[in-house]
């Protein structure tokens, strides 16, 4: 079901509009909400302009038309690549891959040893990237979802990024961050930032949402020394980037906040409706012109014109 809500944004919503089924005026971007069961989490832009999304409660992926893929317990998180949508499935300690031409799953991965915990999945162009949450480490694996390196993280990895100058894990249990680049890995230590999750990289620096600490921080993506954050931003948690501009989603609302990639200033706040912050985790991509962000308590998908 979908339906508009919230018909402004920015300094209009902020104000206080009334909500509405149209928006108000051809000036006025609306906010466009998909209510859906299962507990939506993980997002990803598929051929572009489509998102596809986890639904971890009902161990499915949602396709933009609506249409529901089996794929096992608990899925998080997906990306897209040259040969299929991969799935992070951390109940079964497996990853998918999805033929978006069929819809079908066409392979599945178990990780290995026993017990591993899939989550955070990216893609660099030639690799791919995925978390194992339960034994501290990110496994780059060729686009049929052959091993090829494993690097050690920190406790409790959660998210990985690509990025100009590596791929980046949040550690959310050690409270740090690690780079791999020309296959080397290095942790460091996020002073001050405790719980990070969402990561991105934009400019020559990294961005990391600080969820317990309710901030984020920005660090030289070369050298790693602090370059900056922006406080008051509760439970912070996913982070994507494009354009100059550094989108936060704070679980509460959700909320987005947008932020200047050159000069680090929080340019505006947009909340797109009034949950609570959730046990799990909301998530957000960048399809086509637009921002997507999840939220799994309030059962619902949003979708609204990218700054």
């Amino acid at each position: 079901m979908r339906l508009r809500l919230l018909a402004c944004l920015a300094p209009l919503l902020l104000a206080g509009c009334t909500g509405s089924e149209e928006p108000d005026g051809p000036d006025t971007p609306a906010v466009e909400v998909t209510e859906v069961d299962g507990g939506p989490v993980g997002v990803t832009a598929v051929e572009g302009d489509r998102a596809w999304t986890a639904l971890a409660e009902q161990g499915a992926v949602r396709t933009d038309d609506g249409t529901t893929i089996p794929v096992g317990e608990a899925p998080l998180r997906l990306v897209s690549t040259p040969s299929g949508v991969w799935v992070s499935v951390i109940g079964d300690g497996t990853i998918v891959r999805i033929d978006p031409a069929t819809g079908e799953v066409d392979r599945t991965v178990k990780i290995r040893p026993a017990g591993s915990e899939p989550e955070g999945i990216a893609w660099d162009g030639k690799r791919l990237w995925v978390v194992d949450q339960a034994h501290g480490r990110v496994l780059a694996l060729d686009d049929d979802g052959g091993v090829q390196a494993t690097y050690r993280t920190d406790d409790g990895p959660r998210l990985v990024a690509v990025g100009d100058s590596g791929v980046w894990v949040t550690n959310y249990g050690g409270s740090s961050l690690t780079r791999v680049a020309d296959d080397h890995a290095r942790t460091v230590w996020l002073k001050g930032c405790t719980g990070p999750q969402g990561v991105a990289e934009i400019g020559g620096r990294v961005w990391v949402a600080c969820t317990l600490s309710g901030k984020v921080v920005a660090f030289d993506a070369a050298t790693l020394e602090p370059a900056g954050e922006v406080t008051d931003l509760p439970d912070a948690d996913a982070v994507v980037a494009r354009d100059h501009t550094v989108y936060v989603v704070g679980q509460s609302g959700p909320t987005v906040y947008e932020i200047d990639a050159t000069t680090g200033e929080l340019t505006d706040t947009v909340p797109l409706d009034t949950a609570r912050a959730t046990t799990e985790n909301v998530d957000a991509a960048l399809v086509g012109p637009d921002l997507v962000v999840t939220h799994p308590d309030t059962q619902r998908i949003y979708r609204a014109p990218a700054s």
